[in-house]
């Protein structure tokens, strides 16, 4: 990193920016915590490294980053961009890209997606974002709790963890629903549970277009196993891929539950419009008869008989409580009812 000149412009950039979230200095796995100032000082020289983490919308990070010798042009550029698909990109002895994390609050947009850019070499992991995501919140308090780190890649491999361990909780959180959900379905089932099943569908599909690149864009990190990355520290990227991957069939399963309880929701619905229409087909057959002889009784033409006979209505009335018994027996010879 360049010292800045002695200007009143520079001096104003040595006071801590709000954009500047934490900053440690790692020394044989121990952390220090690092101010602003020391983060401008300069380049931490090897075996020690650092990890910066800092809001993307802060002017005074954005100006660093800009004029800051030690990240090259092309790579500040993309930092600083609003680009939030997950994505890698290699240097000759570094990686950057964009990882999609779970945002702490939700907030207005609605989304639980947010984005992580990140820049990764053997002296630092330089971490960006532009609202509070669960993976960083994750690993500086595990930083702060002593958790020791012998190199940046190590570093790297735990953000990942936190990065599973985001998507996990909020995993659980649904499977919870589902279970609540096919308890209902087997017993008795509510009228919500179909509106909550398709939320929760939603979001799952929303998971896995998260997961389902990013696994693929971070395996491609063991295949290119730097020559910079000790042996350790690929190991250790290679248990935090198995975490992800072990997500991954977590999250698989899990919308093939809800797609299958669905599926069983809608077969209760239509079998229960089945038994709705067998209930009204058979009190139609039942009043069938009936209404036919109401019918013809109701003509007003000449010749019907009984109309000045007293007790003609009580023969027709009983003629109709016949034939409903007979189409009772009816349907119950051809056990349809």
């Amino acid at each position: 990193m360049h010292n800045p000149p002695d200007t009143p412009q520079a001096l104003h950039l040595l006071y801590e920016p709000a954009g500047f979230i934490c900053a440690f200095r790692f020394d044989e796995g121990r952390a220090t915590q690092l101010k602003w100032h020391e983060v401008m000082a300069g380049k931490i020289p090897s075996p020690a490294f650092s990890w910066l983490h800092v809001k993307t919308a802060d002017v005074k990070v954005r100006h660093w980053m800009e004029t800051s010798d030690d990240i090259p042009e092309h790579i500040s550029e993309f930092l600083l961009s609003s680009d939030t698909h997950p994505c890698l990109h290699t240097t000759a002895n570094g990686f950057y890209g964009t990882l999609a994390d779970i945002k702490m609050e939700i907030g207005d947009t609605g989304t639980e997606k947010g984005a992580l850019h990140f820049f990764l070499d053997s002296n630092r992991l330089l971490t960006l974002r532009t609202q509070p995501l669960c993976s960083t919140n994750m690993l500086r308090q595990k930083v702060l709790d002593g958790a020791p780190f012998d190199n940046s890649m190590e570093l790297f491999a735990e953000l990942l963890r936190c990065l599973a361990d985001g998507f996990d909780a909020r995993v659980a959180q649904l499977n919870d629903k589902v279970d609540d959900i096919e308890e209902s379905v087997l017993s008795d089932r509510r009228p919500e549970d179909r509106s909550e099943l398709s939320a929760i569908r939603r979001q799952l599909a929303e998971l896995r277009r998260h997961i389902t690149p990013e696994r693929r864009l971070l395996s491609q990190l063991n295949r290119l196993r730097p020559s910079w990355v000790p042996t350790a520290a690929l190991e250790e990227l290679n248990h935090a891929l198995d975490e992800l991957n072990e997500l991954h069939l977590t999250l698989e399963a899990l919308y093939e539950r809800a797609k299958l309880l669905q599926e069983e929701i809608a077969s209760q619905m239509s079998e229960q419009m089945n038994r709705n229409l067998m209930a009204l087909s058979i009190l139609t057959a039942l009043l069938m008869p009936a209404t036919l002889v109401s019918g013809i009784f109701g003509m007003n033409v000449a010749g019907l008989p009984g109309l000045h006979d007293e007790a003609s209505f009580m023969m027709v009335m009983w003629v109709m409580i016949g034939l409903g018994v007979a189409t009772v027996a009816l349907l119950k010879w051809l056990k349809i009812w």
